[in-house]
């Protein structure tokens, strides 16, 4: 029993001596400090802007879309009015309507007179009905339709006359979308044949239950831009030239241009695109640069633009992913909490994205149908769901790191 007691005293001293040998004669050891997050360089995700935008002209801008388009025709003249614009008719169909107003208005030379009659026909003869063709003539032959198919008609049997007309598209408060016409007799009226309704364009106080939206003429042309009325705003709509850098225009003819929404495509020389202060919109219901702008590959916003703004080639409008160039090849993303589904879709030019640190999360089909997408660039704590890239080149693979550009 005494030499078991003295084998385990021995024991215990020898076990203290050797541990405090070993704290004396060597240096401490001290737990490796976890690693840092991967850091990424050389993707050169952001460019910066290489030209300036459009500078401030103190240019007229209107609150009421009815005095922009009344200030805007004034200034234009009944010279935009080309055609029949949008209107479907055959030449058979136009002359038989044609021939038809020639006799309503045989009797009366000065145009005001002939705009009354035919202006008072339409209005009195044909009836309002739902599901109808509004083309002109089958409103003409049948006599029914809705607002559009009044203005069709309206405009039709006004322009067989040689009285300037065009149709107006917008919002009749409270109750909703209209059409409407805009003539000009001895100056401009706004003329609702669907209500029976003729105002003075100049007294606008007449008319304010009509909201243009979208005049079917042009406003202005030069040789590099054609200016339309789209969305209630004055809108670029077509670019005829340009250099590699299309510096969107502050305004024309003293009227601040704030869309830039062009619906034919643009010169395929243009590669970057400056948006300055001035342009509020780039389209609500369709986005033209999306399939007018194939060329495009880094969109600029100025930083005193109130509704928008720029960051690794992708446009944000009220914190929303707003356009994306059709060129680009890389794309950086503002760091979300999440991106949601199709946060980018059908984009068929860009290889590389880079989502920032911050992002939590990246949601099912967050990128979908990118088939030359083939790297994407992640941070380590990002949660990404299945099939959150859906669509992508076969080669794709995910990247876990922060870039720093």
């Amino acid at each position: 029993m005494k030499i078991f007691y003295s084998f385990l005293t021995c024991l215990f001293l020898s076990t203290f001596l050797f541990s405090c040998e070993g704290n004396n004669g060597d240096a401490p050891v001290i737990p490796d400090e976890p690693e840092g997050p991967t850091i990424i360089q050389g993707i050169n995700a952001l460019v910066n802007p290489s030209a300036s935008f459009a500078k401030d002209d103190g240019s007229t801008t209107y609150d009421s879309p009815a005095k922009l388009v009344a200030n805007l025709l004034t200034k234009a003249g009944p010279e935009i009015i080309k055609g029949l614009g949008y209107i479907t008719i055959t030449d058979k169909e136009y002359q038989e309507i044609k021939d038809f107003t020639d006799q309503l208005v045989k009797d009366v030379e000065k145009p005001f007179d002939i705009y009354s009659l035919i202006f008072k026909w339409v209005a009195t003869n044909v009836k309002y009905t739902n599901g109808v063709n509004n083309d002109p003539y089958p409103v003409f032959k049948n006599q029914q339709g809705i607002c559009q198919g009044y203005a069709n008609l309206l405009t039709v049997m006004l322009h067989s006359q040689n009285i300037p007309v065009f149709i107006a598209n917008g919002i009749l408060n409270p109750i909703g979308g209209h059409a409407w016409n805009y003539v000009y007799l001895d100056q401009w009226y706004v003329s609702d044949p669907t209500n029976n309704g003729h105002f003075l364009m100049s007294d606008h106080s007449t008319y304010g239950h009509l909201i243009p939206l979208q005049l079917d003429a042009n406003l202005f042309e030069d040789e590099q831009f054609v200016f339309n009325f789209n969305e209630g705003h004055l809108n670029l709509r077509e670019v005829k030239k340009s250099d590699k850098q299309l510096i969107v225009p502050f305004s024309t003819n003293e009227f601040q241009i704030t869309s830039f929404n062009p619906d034919t495509e643009l010169p395929s020389n243009i590669e970057e695109i400056y948006i300055g202060k001035n342009i509020q919109t780039l389209g609500e219901s369709l986005i033209g640069l999306e399939s007018h702008a194939p060329s495009v590959k880094h969109a600029f916003v100025d930083a005193a633009n109130p509704k928008m703004e720029s960051y690794g080639q992708v446009v944000y409008r009220n914190s929303f992913t707003y356009y994306v160039p059709a060129s680009a090849t890389i794309i950086q993303f503002k760091d979300y909490a999440t991106l949601d589904k199709n946060i980018l879709k059908s984009h068929k030019k860009v290889e590389t994205v880079v989502i920032q640190q911050g992002t939590k999360k990246l949601e099912a089909y967050a990128f979908e149908d990118c088939p030359n997408l083939q790297k994407a660039y992640i941070p380590e704590e990002t949660i990404v769901d299945t099939n959150a890239f859906y669509g992508v080149h076969s080669n794709f693979k995910i990247i876990r790191g922060i870039v720093k550009n």
